[in-house]
């Protein structure tokens, strides 16, 4: 997850999902063939967002279960903990892009999974 600080705030990176344009996702993605965690982490981010980051620390993993077509699947996450660098590209995946900060998440629709990432994150970071 992408983070920065502006004003005296850490903000968060967030896109719109794929499926509901009305709901923030944290930028993820499925590993590909000969990639690591961490690459796939770093390339989510450019094809979702549009960003450049580094990577500053590995925050864990988060496993859940999601229904997809009546069944259920369970994804295991793994969290990293990213700087942002710079803008690389605009809305490469016609997604809207946007950084928020712990307040503003509040009035955002998102899943409870991302609301549990952030709070973490945001906790390590003010800490």
């Amino acid at each position: 997850m992408v983070f920065r600080r502006e004003n005296g705030k850490i903000e968060f990176l967030l896109v719109t999902s794929n499926s509901n344009r009305e709901r923030w996702v944290i930028p993820a993605g499925h590993v590909e063939d000969g990639e690591t965690f961490l690459e796939t982490a770093l390339r989510e981010v450019t094809e979702e967002a549009g960003v450049e980051a580094v990577v500053v620390s590995e925050i864990g993993s988060l496993n859940y279960v999601w229904r997809r077509e009546n069944q259920k699947v369970r994804i295991e996450t793994y969290l990293y903990l990213m700087r942002y660098l710079k803008k690389v590209a605009a809305n490469p995946e016609g997604r809207q892009v946007g950084f928020f900060d712990y307040e503003q998440l509040k009035n955002l629709k998102m899943w409870d999974e991302s609301r549990t990432i952030l709070k973490k994150a945001f906790e390590l970071l003010s800490g």
